[in-house]
């Protein structure tokens, strides 16, 4: 049984390259769409509000349903890109950081750790809905522990690799063009999509 564990544990080792760049993906998804379904919410709650006199009363509805997952689709697009892109990169570092400094420096690290981090607490939350009906604070322990091993095997390795991955840009305004949508999902998923506030 040792056997088998040890050489379950060395091929796992020897396949990490390819597919840990997967979970990384996957997990950063997670929070787009959390913060998507949260700019549905919104956008409704605003078209609802606006006095005009819609030919169909689903148009709301239906508009801040779509727009939401447009913006999910391209900010996922976005991200496979960064993520592919920056394979190979060096270990981040302040010095390497400031030498590639651009839009894109300041926005990436920012937007990739907080679609990380909110994507792990998406992670956590459904494993303690799967526990807790069995016995509540055993639920809330492997939740939160889920939520901390995602953040760290997946959220962080995918940090450093995607921070890493940048390159001195022929210009300092480099993802000046992306700059508003991944602020404005980075946002979203900052106030809704972690449980910062309820701890203040």
């Amino acid at each position: 049984m040792i056997v088998v564990l040890r050489r379950t544990d060395q091929w796992l080792t020897a396949s990490r390259p390819g597919w840990l760049w997967m979970g990384q993906l996957a997990v950063v998804i997670l929070g787009i769409h959390l913060a998507a379904d949260r700019l549905d919410d919104y956008l409704f709650v605003l078209l609802s509000q606006v006095p005009v006199a819609w030919p169909d009363p689903a148009l709301p509805a239906t508009a801040s349903t779509l727009t939401g997952l447009a913006v999910e689709l391209m900010v996922a697009v976005r991200a496979t890109w960064i993520l592919l892109s920056s394979a190979g990169g060096p270990e981040p570092s302040w010095h390497d950081w400031w030498e590639k400094r651009s839009v894109e420096s300041f926005v990436r690290p920012l937007f990739w750790a907080v679609m990380a981090l909110s994507g792990a607490w998406v992670v956590g939350m459904g494993v303690e809905d799967v526990t807790a009906p069995l016995w509540a604070p055993l639920g809330r322990v492997l939740g939160w522990t889920a939520a901390g091993l995602t953040a760290w095997r997946l959220g962080w390795s995918g940090w450093k690799r995607t921070t890493g991955g940048l390159f001195i840009p022929k210009r300092r305004r480099w993802g000046l063009v992306w700059a508003p949508i991944l602020a404005l999902v980075t946002l979203l998923a900052l106030v809704d999509g972690l449980p910062l506030w309820g701890w203040l």
